[in-house]
């Protein structure tokens, strides 16, 4: 299973005194040294010379030379009882008033740098994309529904797929059907016809390749057969249950026209077709999938668009169906649902109480976010840092830095 994409964070840890704990993407330093002046000589531990030879606060070069068994930043720490943090002694703070011994004035206390990771929370998105005959029709500028489609997907410069490539999982998903199963009961046919790129992280060259490709110079796969929507959105749940990476998992189902099925390849206008479509969205939701609708051109019943949308977002009336009848409005529908599904979400390696969480600090390209507030942060559990409203905003639309800041007290490093 692949890692999340990592940022570097900074933590200063207090030796004596309970200073504060950063977590930052911004100015922080990969090298693990120790800032400011080691309360020991961090040339090496000398028995015979040192008396708190290996305790905590002690220079070390290796794991081996400490008490404690963890060397960070050139000097000896210490990781609790149960490696996450806190003294031997039942102390919340780090180090001890012990193990300074008497020769050790507080004045001289300092910080230790650690390294710690904290992830932002990857989502997967699957693009399932109607391929049936009719986006061959006009769309604009002389350009048929999936001519527009294709290059709204894979232009090099303005795709939002391409813009999210290290941030968001994407796979994609063509459907259609060569009339459904057929009529002889001897020979089904294949239903649904479906094409794929497998979900991953930086797959837009792989994707752009996809609906790219060409034979003879025609493209190889374009407009043609029916619209079996229940039976690959179905397809589509299995695929993405059998996908084990965390994070939140959705659908984007792009289509230009009322759904058929596999056993009725005529059953556009039929209300039972629709009702199987609405179906299985529901049941993506019901699964942890929520579906987004969008429709290329204005050949879905409204009413079927905005039972889909309501399915897909698990009963939400008030939720959007996207119609787009020009190139612009299909950017926009595009750009609108994959910054949506942008996670506000990061994982801290550490744990904070929800007692403590208040006496965090957020700070969002300099500005200072309030917890608790609409626009502000939460916590919804004990390793989850939320932005909320504006922020998180700001965050799906690229935000340059964010940093966290809690007291050493607050928060419980998990080990790597």
């Amino acid at each position: 299973m692949s890692r999340p994409i990592r940022e570097r964070i900074n933590l200063g840890l207090a030796v004596a005194a309970c200073a504060a704990v950063w977590l930052s993407t911004l100015g922080c330093s990969d090298s693990g040294a120790a800032k400011g002046t080691s309360l020991i000589d961090a040339a090496g531990c000398d028995p015979a010379r040192d008396a708190v030879c290996g305790a905590v606060g002690a220079g070390c070069q290796s794991d081996a030379e400490c008490i404690s068994g963890s060397c960070a930043g050139g000097a000896c720490v210490d990781l609790g009882p149960n490696g996450a943090g806190g003294s031997t002694g039942g102390s919340d703070e780090l180090f001890s008033a012990d193990d300074l011994k008497n020769d050790h004035p507080a004045e001289e206390t300092t910080c230790v740098d650690l390294d710690v990771d904290f992830a932002r929370v990857t989502p997967t998105v699957m693009l399932l994309i109607d391929q049936s005959g009719s986006m061959d029709q006009n769309f604009e500028n002389g350009k048929d529904r999936w001519q527009t489609l294709r290059e709204t997907l894979t232009d090099p410069q303005n795709s939002l797929l391409k813009k999210l490539d290290t941030s968001v999982r994407f796979g994609m998903t063509l459907y259609t059907s060569d009339g459904g199963f057929g009529t002889n009961p001897d020979s089904p046919r294949t239903c649904p016809k479906l094409q794929s790129v497998g979900i991953a992280l930086g797959n837009f060259a792989t994707m752009s390749s996809f609906l790219n490709q060409k034979q003879s110079g025609e493209y190889v796969y374009g407009p043609s057969g029916d619209t079996p929507t229940a039976e690959s959105v179905d397809a589509v749940v299995r695929s993405l249950k059998a996908y084990q990476e965390e994070g939140p998992k959705s659908i984007i189902l792009a289509t230009d026209g009322d759904p058929d099925t596999c056993l009725d390849p005529k059953a556009n206008d039929s209300d039972a077709s629709k009702a199987l479509s609405v179906t299985a969205v529901q049941h993506a939701f019901e699964a942890g999938f929520r579906t987004h609708i969008i429709s290329v051109g204005n050949q879905v019943t409204a009413s079927h668009l905005k039972a889909l949308a309501v399915a897909g977002s698990g009963g939400d009336t008030t939720a959007q169906a996207y119609t787009a009848l020009d190139t612009s409005a299909l950017v926009a529908a595009f750009d609108a649902i994959i910054g949506s599904v942008r996670t506000c979400d990061f994982t801290l390696q550490g744990t904070v109480t929800a007692a403590n969480a208040p006496r965090g600090k957020v700070v969002l390209d300099g500005q200072a976010l309030t917890f608790g507030d609409a626009n502000g942060w939460q916590m919804p559990d004990d390793q989850t840092v939320r932005l909320e409203g504006t922020a998180c905003e700001r965050v799906q639309a690229d935000a340059a830095g964010i940093s966290m800041k809690f007291p050493c007290d607050a928060i419980t490093i998990i080990p790597r």
